[in-house]
Protein backbone atom coordinates (compact mmCIF):
# COMPACT_ATOMS: atom_id res chain seq x y z
CA UNK A 1 0.00 0.00 0.00
CA UNK A 2 3.12 2.44 0.80
CA UNK A 3 4.70 1.99 -2.41
CA UNK A 4 1.85 2.69 -4.16
CA UNK A 5 0.39 5.59 -2.44
CA UNK A 6 4.62 7.01 -3.00
CA UNK A 7 4.01 5.70 -6.52
CA UNK A 8 1.27 7.98 -6.76
CA UNK A 9 2.57 10.63 -5.12
CA UNK A 10 5.59 11.27 -7.30
CA UNK A 11 3.95 9.77 -10.39
CA UNK A 12 1.11 12.03 -10.85
CA UNK A 13 1.98 15.75 -11.11
CA UNK A 14 0.35 18.00 -8.78
CA UNK A 15 -1.09 20.59 -11.63
CA UNK A 16 -2.97 17.46 -12.46
CA UNK A 17 -6.83 16.75 -11.92
CA UNK A 18 -5.78 13.38 -11.36
CA UNK A 19 -3.39 14.37 -7.84
CA UNK A 20 -6.59 14.38 -6.13
CA UNK A 21 -6.35 10.46 -6.33
CA UNK A 22 -3.85 10.54 -4.40
CA UNK A 23 -5.80 12.14 -1.33
CA UNK A 24 -8.58 9.91 -1.87
CA UNK A 25 -6.40 6.82 -1.88
CA UNK A 26 -4.44 8.31 1.52
CA UNK A 27 -8.36 8.02 2.70
CA UNK A 28 -9.27 4.93 1.50
CA UNK A 29 -6.04 3.17 3.13
CA UNK A 30 -6.48 4.92 6.22
CA UNK A 31 -9.75 3.80 6.57
CA UNK A 32 -9.46 0.55 6.12
CA UNK A 33 -6.15 0.30 8.12
CA UNK A 34 -8.15 1.30 11.09
CA UNK A 35 -11.43 -0.75 10.26
CA UNK A 36 -8.97 -3.55 10.48
CA UNK A 37 -7.66 -3.28 13.80
CA UNK A 38 -11.26 -2.24 14.89
CA UNK A 39 -12.37 -5.57 13.11
CA UNK A 40 -9.65 -7.94 15.44
CA UNK A 41 -10.27 -5.79 18.68
CA UNK A 42 -14.43 -6.49 18.26
CA UNK A 43 -13.61 -10.30 17.10
CA UNK A 44 -10.98 -10.89 20.16
CA UNK A 45 -13.64 -9.36 22.68
CA UNK A 46 -16.53 -11.15 21.47
CA UNK A 47 -14.23 -14.26 21.78
CA UNK A 48 -13.65 -13.55 25.38
CA UNK A 49 -16.89 -13.00 25.99
CA UNK A 50 -18.23 -16.19 24.71
CA UNK A 51 -15.56 -17.61 26.76
CA UNK A 52 -16.67 -16.02 30.24
CA UNK A 53 -20.41 -17.58 29.46
CA UNK A 54 -19.00 -20.80 29.76
CA UNK A 55 -19.13 -22.34 33.18
CA UNK A 56 -15.82 -22.67 34.96
CA UNK A 57 -14.43 -26.47 35.38
CA UNK A 58 -12.09 -25.84 38.88
CA UNK A 59 -11.00 -22.27 41.06
CA UNK A 60 -7.34 -22.14 40.57
CA UNK A 61 -5.24 -23.39 42.20
CA UNK A 62 -2.50 -22.34 44.65
CA UNK A 63 0.46 -23.63 42.40
CA UNK A 64 -0.90 -22.23 39.92
CA UNK A 65 -0.96 -19.39 41.15
CA UNK A 66 2.90 -19.66 42.22
CA UNK A 67 3.47 -20.31 38.85
CA UNK A 68 1.98 -17.31 37.88
CA UNK A 69 3.71 -15.32 40.43
CA UNK A 70 7.51 -17.16 39.32
CA UNK A 71 6.78 -15.81 35.64
CA UNK A 72 5.31 -12.58 36.51
CA UNK A 73 8.75 -11.61 38.40
CA UNK A 74 10.91 -8.70 36.29
CA UNK A 75 14.31 -11.31 35.34
CA UNK A 76 11.50 -13.01 33.43
CA UNK A 77 10.00 -10.07 31.43
CA UNK A 78 10.89 -11.65 28.05
CA UNK A 79 8.79 -14.84 28.54
CA UNK A 80 5.58 -12.86 28.74
CA UNK A 81 5.92 -10.32 25.68
CA UNK A 82 3.79 -11.57 23.01
CA UNK A 83 2.98 -8.20 22.04
CA UNK A 84 6.06 -6.01 23.02
CA UNK A 85 4.36 -4.95 25.93
CA UNK A 86 5.07 -6.98 29.24
CA UNK A 87 1.88 -8.49 30.58
CA UNK A 88 1.61 -8.53 34.74
CA UNK A 89 1.13 -12.02 35.21
CA UNK A 90 0.58 -11.63 39.29
CA UNK A 91 -1.56 -8.94 38.59
CA UNK A 92 -3.86 -10.74 35.82
CA UNK A 93 -4.67 -13.72 38.63
CA UNK A 94 -5.65 -10.47 40.81
CA UNK A 95 -7.43 -8.63 38.08
CA UNK A 96 -9.28 -12.24 37.51
CA UNK A 97 -11.43 -11.59 40.63
CA UNK A 98 -11.51 -12.68 44.64
CA UNK A 99 -12.23 -16.47 43.75
CA UNK A 100 -10.74 -16.53 40.01
CA UNK A 101 -11.77 -19.56 38.06
CA UNK A 102 -10.31 -22.02 35.55
CA UNK A 103 -12.33 -22.43 32.29
CA UNK A 104 -12.15 -25.07 29.49
CA UNK A 105 -10.81 -23.60 25.91
CA UNK A 106 -11.18 -25.93 22.97
CA UNK A 107 -10.38 -25.16 19.34
CA UNK A 108 -7.25 -25.46 16.57
CA UNK A 109 -4.01 -23.56 17.38
CA UNK A 110 -3.38 -20.73 15.10
CA UNK A 111 -0.96 -18.08 15.27
CA UNK A 112 -1.19 -14.21 13.78
CA UNK A 113 1.91 -12.52 12.75
CA UNK A 114 1.33 -8.53 12.61
CA UNK A 115 2.86 -6.13 9.83
CA UNK A 116 6.76 -7.47 9.82
CA UNK A 117 7.98 -6.39 12.82
CA UNK A 118 6.46 -10.08 14.57
CA UNK A 119 3.81 -9.23 16.85
CA UNK A 120 3.36 -12.19 17.79
CA UNK A 121 -0.63 -13.32 18.62
CA UNK A 122 -1.57 -16.99 19.91
CA UNK A 123 -4.80 -18.26 19.32
CA UNK A 124 -7.09 -21.01 20.38
CA UNK A 125 -10.20 -21.25 18.50
CA UNK A 126 -10.97 -17.41 18.53
CA UNK A 127 -9.31 -16.39 21.89
CA UNK A 128 -6.23 -15.10 22.17
CA UNK A 129 -4.13 -16.95 24.80
CA UNK A 130 -0.76 -16.14 26.37
CA UNK A 131 1.23 -19.47 26.10
CA UNK A 132 3.91 -19.83 28.22
CA UNK A 133 7.22 -21.26 27.37
CA UNK A 134 7.11 -24.93 27.02
CA UNK A 135 3.15 -25.18 26.36
CA UNK A 136 4.12 -24.76 22.22
CA UNK A 137 5.66 -28.28 22.19
CA UNK A 138 2.59 -29.57 23.43
CA UNK A 139 0.13 -28.31 20.68
CA UNK A 140 -2.00 -30.57 18.31
CA UNK A 141 -4.80 -29.86 15.72
CA UNK A 142 -7.36 -29.42 17.80
CA UNK A 143 -6.50 -28.23 21.54
CA UNK A 144 -8.14 -28.78 24.68
CA UNK A 145 -6.24 -26.16 27.53
CA UNK A 146 -7.37 -24.79 30.78
CA UNK A 147 -7.28 -21.04 30.72
CA UNK A 148 -7.55 -18.12 33.06
CA UNK A 149 -9.27 -15.62 31.47
CA UNK A 150 -8.06 -11.82 32.20
CA UNK A 151 -9.76 -9.43 30.03
CA UNK A 152 -9.46 -10.20 26.64
CA UNK A 153 -6.89 -12.36 26.36
CA UNK A 154 -6.45 -15.76 28.34
CA UNK A 155 -3.05 -17.52 29.99
CA UNK A 156 -2.83 -21.46 29.37
CA UNK A 157 -2.42 -23.12 32.72
CA UNK A 158 -2.36 -26.60 31.23
CA UNK A 159 -2.77 -27.71 27.55
CA UNK A 160 -3.63 -31.02 25.88
CA UNK A 161 -3.25 -32.61 29.16
CA UNK A 162 0.40 -32.93 28.75
CA UNK A 163 1.71 -30.07 30.02
CA UNK A 164 1.26 -27.54 32.92
CA UNK A 165 2.11 -24.03 33.53
CA UNK A 166 3.43 -25.38 37.57
CA UNK A 167 5.93 -27.89 35.65
CA UNK A 168 6.95 -25.02 33.40
CA UNK A 169 9.78 -23.13 35.85
CA UNK A 170 11.23 -26.60 36.43
CA UNK A 171 11.60 -26.62 32.41
CA UNK A 172 12.80 -23.91 32.18
CA UNK A 173 15.73 -23.35 35.05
Amino acid sequence: MLLIFVAMLFGIPNSSPWFGLVFVYLIAAGLFIVGSMLWTALRSQRAAAALRRTPPTRALQTREVRALEWFGQPERIAWRMPRGNAIDLAGAAQAAGRRPVVRTLRGPYRVMVRGQHHERHDFIGEVEVLMLPGADRYVRGENEADVLLCGKFAVVLALNGAWRIDQAPSLLR
